[in-house]
C-alpha cells in the first residue's frame, strides 16, 4: 500500500519538474524574441482572453512616427505555443489598432489584445511627454488663487 503511494508522488513530482522545464524554455524562447523586436522599436504587449477559455497575447512593434512595424502573436494552450507574425498590420497607427470601426484582418480576441497594446503604448506616451511646469508659488497671481478670499 505504500509502495503504491511513493510511486504516485515520485510520478508526479517528475512531471512537475517536467512541466517546469518546459515552461523554461517557452519562456526562453518568447523572451529571446521580444528582445529581438525591441531592436526595430517601442515593444508593447496586450493580452485578451481567459485562463478558461484560452489567452491570446499581441506584441505590437512600433516605429518612432507612431506607425506600427511588425504585429506578432501568442496563443495557444500548451508551452509549446510560440509566437507567430500576423498580416496585413503593418504601416497602420496604433489608433487604427484601437478603433473599432477599423476591419482589421483579425479574430475577436486578438483583436482584444491589440487594443491592450495600444492601450500600453499610450500610457507610455503620456509618461515620457513633458510635462508643463507649474508657475512658482511666489508669483502673487498663483498665491490668490490657492488662498481663500
Amino acid at each position: 500500500m505504500y509502495e503504491n503511494g511513493w510511486i504516485l508522488i515520485v510520478g508526479l513530482a517528475l512531471t512537475w519538474m517536467i512541466q517546469l522545464g518546459f515552461t523554461y524554455l517557452q519562456m526562453k524562447r518568447y523572451y529571446g524574441r521580444i528582445a529581438a523586436l525591441r531592436r526595430q522599436g517601442l515593444v508593447s504587449v496586450g493580452k485578451a482572453g481567459s485562463a478558461w477559455r484560452g489567452r491570446v497575447y499581441a506584441v505590437v512593434v512600433v516605429g518612432p512616427d507612431r506607425t506600427v512595424l511588425q504585429v506578432e502573436q501568442l496563443s495557444g494552450l500548451t508551452v509549446l505555443a510560440a509566437l507567430k507574425p500576423v498580416p496585413g498590420l503593418a504601416g497602420r497607427s496604433i489608433d487604427e489598432l484601437a478603433d473599432d470601426a477599423v476591419q482589421l484582418p483579425v479574430s475577436k480576441k486578438l483583436r482584444e489584445a491589440l487594443k491592450d497594446a495600444a492601450a500600453h503604448l499610450r500610457a507610455h506616451e503620456q509618461k515620457s511627454e513633458p510635462q508643463p511646469e507649474a508657475e512658482s508659488p511666489s508669483d502673487p497671481g498663483t498665491l490668490a488663487a490657492i488662498t481663500p478670499g
